[in-house]
């Protein structure tokens, strides 16, 4: 049996560099939903979500704990993963 962590763990990735792993109660993050890329909206993510991969857009991702926003930041297209409460982002920038 695995032993499922209380919070998720993000990661993000850049071309650049990476910043350093933050843990949160949820994350939002900008996704597109069709082949072409248009842009959809946000999405969230929370403990417990299953393993998915998603096609990120420009725009802003947002982390909260406790209901508070704990990171915010603006970023450019990419991917993003959901492993066992592990969200890695990777995209071309981050404005931080």
């Amino acid at each position: 049996m695995t032993d499922m962590k209380d919070v998720l763990t993000v990661k993000i990735f850049t071309v650049g560099h990476r910043i350093p792993d933050m843990e949160c109660d949820s994350v939002r993050l900008p996704i597109s939903d069709n082949v072409k890329g248009e842009f959809s909206g946000s999405y969230g993510i929370r403990k417990g979500h299953a393993n998915a991969v998603f096609s990120l857009k420009a725009g802003k991702i947002k982390l909260t704990a406790n209901e508070k926003t704990v990171f915010e930041t603006d970023i450019s297209d990419g991917f993003a993963t959901v492993e066992n409460n592990e969200v890695c982002i990777t995209v071309s920038d981050v404005k931080e």
